[in-house]
């Protein structure tokens, strides 16, 4: 069904590429194409203050579910990729370089896609272009350099391992997904992995994954439709051909359950409430979105007051919903308890959350949904912020000249449709995977109690 959608929004953006000719709206999104025949999603912006060009690309990317590729992999390959120099320029040339002419670039990774951005001002073109495209093309996996970053990574994942809250959802995600490549990408259990990690991995990973076809791409900025399609080619001319990928089909496991990791060194208690929605490309994220940051506003909104009010307390929690992979959503309640109040901060807002879904109390809603569109249309504004919404627009098949109107949309939800959704989607508070981390082994009575994180498999 997704083919379907991308198939006739790609005809859709043909026959509007047809009718517009070279003369492209200001902040319109078309589909163009490259002269070597990429396609890509464009949206000029013919600004007097707008200066800057925002490039993004994702390669399609299988790494992640395949058991016999090394997790950590495709974390140390971007960061070598676009840090590790040229041929002729050392890294710390090449920093410079884009630090003088006001350039950044990115190279990261989820589980489906390895996602470039590249945003400089329209001056600097030609020198930004031509350092980037041999970045990608001849990556300078040199030793010394690929040791310092896998030092840096592990010394950043052994801290964030170290952390209670980080700790609870790794339980979480091994809860849901169970033990497989999946989960050890999201959440590198293995630490030893990153110091496996060898230069023919890095370069197996760039020749399987940095490809010239396959691509999704947005342009963005002070540049026109010619322009852009070149800059493209250059970016993409030296890559390989791709093979298709064989992705798995993710199975999350998200039947409701209560789980206690106990940590008796544990400086702080952290509580999660788990549930699962329907994947973005299925629409409606504007709506899930609205519905979950009113039930956590701060000051008045339903969590605040179960915690302020109910149990007179100043708990950080925020809810909101986060993606496995494209297919895996998730939505969650999370924060930081007192260890003896874990279980009734449990029922209480476990009790907020129902109340909430069924029957929610939307008085002041059109008030704090139009300061959040006001917030979005400031936002869409930026370049930067402007490509990544057509691009994940794209990857999601959904339509991306809705990235330049998403105010609009976001204004255009009524109470009905938030209603509606919470009640018909929203997973009820009795099938929410309830997961905590605490000192105390007795903080949650009928939890099923682990140790170690591993041992969450065997909770029933």
């Amino acid at each position: 069904m997704t083919k379907i959608k991308e198939i006739l929004i790609y005809a859709v953006m043909l026959i509007s590429l047809t009718a517009c000719g070279e003369d492209d709206e200001n902040r319109k999104v078309v589909l163009a194409e490259t002269p070597n025949g990429h396609p890509f999603y464009f949206m000029p912006i013919y600004e007097k203050e707008v200066t800057d060009i925002t490039i993004t690309i994702a390669w399609p990317m299988g790494w992640a579910y395949d058991a016999n590729n090394n997790p950590a992999v495709p974390y140390v390959a971007a960061e070598a990729i676009l840090s590790g120099g040229t041929k002729e320029l050392a890294p710390q040339d090449v920093l410079e370089l884009f630090n003088d002419k006001n350039a950044s670039g990115q190279l990261y990774v989820s589980a489906n896609h390895a996602i470039g951005e590249l945003s400089f001002p329209k001056e600097h073109i030609e020198d930004v272009i031509s350092i980037t495209s041999e970045m990608l093309t001849a990556p300078q996996f040199d030793q010394a350099w690929v040791e310092r970053i896998k030092q840096g990574f592990l010394a950043n994942q052994t801290q964030s391992h170290a952390q209670t809250a980080n700790k609870m959802w790794a339980a979480a995600r091994l809860a849901i997904l169970g033990e497989g490549p999946l989960n050890d990408f999201l959440s590198l259990p293995d630490l030893g992995a990153i110091e496996s990690v060898s230069l023919d991995n890095l370069r197996r990973w760039h020749s399987e994954t940095i490809v010239r076809d396959g691509v999704t791409i947005a342009v963005t900025g002070a540049i026109n439709r010619k322009d852009a399609g070149k800059t493209v080619d250059q970016l993409l001319s030296g890559l390989p051909k791709g093979k298709n990928l064989d992705v798995a089909d993710t199975r999350p496991n998200i039947k409701p359950r209560t789980i206690l990791l106990h940590l008796p060194d544990a400086e702080k208690t952290t509580l999660g409430f788990i549930g699962q929605l329907p994947p973005t490309f299925e629409g409606n994220d504007l709506t899930d979105l609205l519905a979950l940051n009113f039930f956590s506003r701060p000051s008045n909104g339903p969590l605040f007051d179960a915690i302020r009010t109910e149990l007179r307390a100043s708990y950080g929690f925020q809810a909101g919903f986060a993606n496995f992979d494209r297919a895996t959503r998730i939505m969650f309640i999370a924060g930081e308890v007192e260890t003896a109040r874990l279980i009734q901060s449990k029922d209480v807002i476990s009790i907020a959350y129902e109340a909430y879904r069924s029957t929610p109390d939307l008085t002041n809603l059109s008030e704090f949904q139009q300061r959040m569109a006001d917030g979005t249309a400031q936002n869409i504004l930026y370049v930067d912020i402007a490509a990544r919404t057509i691009l994940q627009l794209a990857l999601d098949g959904r339509d991306p000249s809705d990235a330049p109107r998403l105010d609009e949309l976001l204004a255009a939800i009524t109470a009905k449709d938030v209603k509606e959704r919470l009640i018909s989607v929203f997973p009820q508070s009795n099938n929410l995977i309830v997961v905590a981390a605490s000192p105390d082994v007795d903080a949650l009575p009928g939890a099923c109690v682990i140790t170690q994180i591993k041992q969450v498999t065997q909770c029933p």
